[in-house]
């Protein structure tokens, strides 16, 4: 087990990470350095407005079009082989294809250009399935998060520079040298980088490769449908991000021109601000994540991009929206003319948002997806990002151009819509908002120190007994574990009216007593036996009531008639620090001060159904207790 309490730097450092962050690192700046260039020539060396936008629509179409038509071979070829020698092979195709590109600039032939667009995003298109479904075979569960997090920040740090790049030195006099040379060593530099990345075995080597592309297309999506509601959701989520980033991406320069009235560096900040913020935001995820997959973050960033996404469109007020004068304001008079500098707080919030929102439905796809499908997952969230980015383009044509709506405009339907996503995303799945509560209380309300949390399995049945405390003690045990627990609770707690919509959201397994309802007292166990046999997690408080005084009781037999029916290892937690807190029997209500409550919660080693009795599972809590009293855990 990986150690999750080291930084980002140590995984960066790591034989097994590294290459592969250095490989799509260049991949994606010489996608964006040879995009942005094709896309200015084309633009410079048409004779009119029109033809300069219909080709670059065209080279940005082009580019797409192979995640429509080849993502399911993709996919397919992903999972049948091994992954680094896959890896070394596109790679090594990339150099070719920038060599046309170099002769394509520097001839500045229109066709040949598309042309090598075409052949770039069929590159990126077999590449994608590869970098994403990798890096769970080479960083622990633990280190996904992380992972994530430092590829998705050197993406859009890729984007920036590569923009950057590609139209600094495309306007210069020795400008198409330049790139063509830069793009040459650039596939060059990955292809060296891709040589180094370890070995990577074939999650289904028994697949059936088709080269129809109707049929393997349509196989990524019944795959998809296969897996579980989260990962769904998740595709659909990560979609609906790369939707709103196309449109600010689109609409930013137009935005800078007409609302805050600035010039092209004011434009360019913009995009600096937007892309690195989206980098810091992946960055910080994995430090609010604690080092592992706190869905809980993911409505904190959605509701976070719907907020600055409204604040965007209101400032300035919409009666100051206007055709821009002469002469247009520079960076310096942005910035000192009266609260402009806000907007730039509101693009860099959107962009850090982002990065909550994202990292965490990455590597819930990754860890969740059956491993046998796992590539094939990643091309129907490429073919869904594509499709998404296309309709994006549709809704601001519509918008703006038909309708003749403002920018502001558009970002505050955009704001309106992420919004409603968001309430059917968290509808259907509820377990991202039931963690979003989770977190809010056992960080916004506690400071949760976790040990032992490796002792869940990442897969497969398990029971967690805990000594209990307080009303919330399954949230924190819950918070300290990467999979979602199903609760036994007191039946009348769960039918109160109050509660019974988060325990119902919860999946909690109401049970009352033998003698005042022996039909729900039944029930319970069979729900318990069911969700065992699904391989799902169970959590019991065997003292069947809060503590009184704050010690153990004794754990009732119920624990062993279910071990009895359902033979699978039983893990001890222990709580420490919520005797007294608002929520246990001894309450003293008052918020939490600014020196927050420690919560410690111990996950003690998994105990073998053979071995289990009540008893025994008393005296490991106890003994977990009495380490927590000496301060020993």
């Amino acid at each position: 087990m990986q150690d999750n309490k080291k930084p980002q730097r140590a995984l960066l450092k790591s034989r097994r990470f590294l290459p592969l962050f250095v490989t799509q690192f260049f991949s994606a700046l010489n996608d964006n350095v040879y995009k942005q260039a094709v896309l200015l020539l084309l633009i410079f060396q048409t004779a009119n407005v029109a033809d300069g936008a219909l080709y670059s629509n065209l080279a940005a179409g082009l580019f797409i079009l192979p995640f429509f038509l080849f993502s399911g071979m993709a996919g397919q070829l992903a999972e049948k082989k091994e992954k680094s020698k896959l890896i070394r092979a596109v790679k090594l195709a990339e150099i070719p294809i920038m060599l046309v590109g170099a002769v394509a600039i520097s001839t500045q032939s229109v066709w040949l250009m598309l042309t090598t667009v075409f052949l770039t995003g069929l590159q990126s298109t077999f590449f994608g399935p590869l970098k994403y479904s990798i890096l769970p075979q080479h960083v622990a569960a633990d280190e996904l998060t992380k992972a994530n997090g430092l590829v998705e920040s050197a993406t859009f740090v890729a984007i920036l520079l590569g923009t950057t790049f590609g139209t600094y030195y495309i306007t210069q006099t020795l400008g198409p040298t330049i790139i063509s040379v830069t793009i040459v060593c650039l596939a060059i530099i990955g292809y060296l980088s891709s040589r180094s990345i370890p070995f990577s075995a074939a999650n289904d080597a028994n697949l059936v490769f088709s080269f129809n592309l109707f049929s393997s297309t349509t196989g990524l999506f019944k795959a998809l449908n296969a897996q579980t509601e989260s990962v769904g959701k998740s595709v659909l989520g990560i979609s609906w991000f790369w939707f709103i980033g196309a449109i600010i991406l689109t609409a930013l320069p137009n935005y800078v021109k007409y609302v805050m009235v600035g010039d092209e560096l004011v434009v360019t900040s913009a995009l600096v601000v937007f892309s690195l913020s989206i980098a810091i935001g992946s960055l910080l995820c994995e430090k609010l994540s604690r080092s592992r997959i706190e869905l809980g973050i993911v409505p904190f960033g959605a509701l976070l991009i719907t907020l600055f996404l409204y604040l965007l469109s209101q400032e300035p007020a919409m009666s100051f929206y206007q055709q821009p004068s002469e002469a247009l304001f520079t960076l310096e008079q942005v910035l000192h003319t009266g609260d402009m500098y806000w907007h730039f707080i509101w693009m860099a919030g959107i962009g850090i948002a982002a990065g909550f929102y994202t990292v965490p439905l990455y590597a819930l796809i990754q860890q969740r997806t059956v491993e046998s499908s796992r590539s094939r997952i990643i091309a129907a969230n490429n073919v869904l990002n594509a499709l998404f980015m296309v309709a994006s383009a549709v809704l601001s044509i519509i918008t703006l151009s038909v309708f003749a709506w403002s920018i502001p405009q558009l970002l505050l339907l955009l704001a309106g819509l992420n919004l409603l996503i968001c309430v059917y995303i968290y509808t259907k799945v509820p377990e991202f908002f039931l963690r979003f509560i989770i977190y809010l209380l056992t960080i916004c309300m506690y400071r949760v120190r976790t040990k032992g949390e490796h002792n869940i399995p990442s897969e497969g049945a398990a029971v967690l007994v805990s000594n209990h405390v307080s009303f919330v003690d399954w949230m924190f045990i819950l918070a300290a574990s990467p999979r979602p627990i199903r609760f036994m609770v007191f039946a009348p707690i769960y039918y109160s009216p109050a509660l019974h919509w988060l325990f119902k959201m919860a999946k909690a397994i109401p049970i009352d007593s033998e003698k005042s309802d022996p039909q729900a007292f039944q029930q319970a166990f069979d729900e318990v036996a069911k969700a065992l046999a699904n391989g799902e997690l169970v959590g019991i408080f065997p003292e069947g009531k809060l503590t009184g005084d704050g010690s153990i009781d004794i754990f009732r037999r119920g624990i062993e008639r279910i071990i009895q029916r359902s033979p699978v290892p039983v893990i001890p937690v222990h709580l420490g620090g919520l005797w007294g807190s608002m929520f246990s029997r001894k309450a003293k209500w008052r918020l939490p001060r600014l020196k927050w409550s420690l919560v410690a919660v111990t996950v003690d080693e998994p105990i073998a159904a053979s071995q289990v009795t009540a008893d025994k599972l008393r005296e490991r809590v106890v003994a977990l207790n009495e380490q927590y009293e000496k301060g020993t855990i």
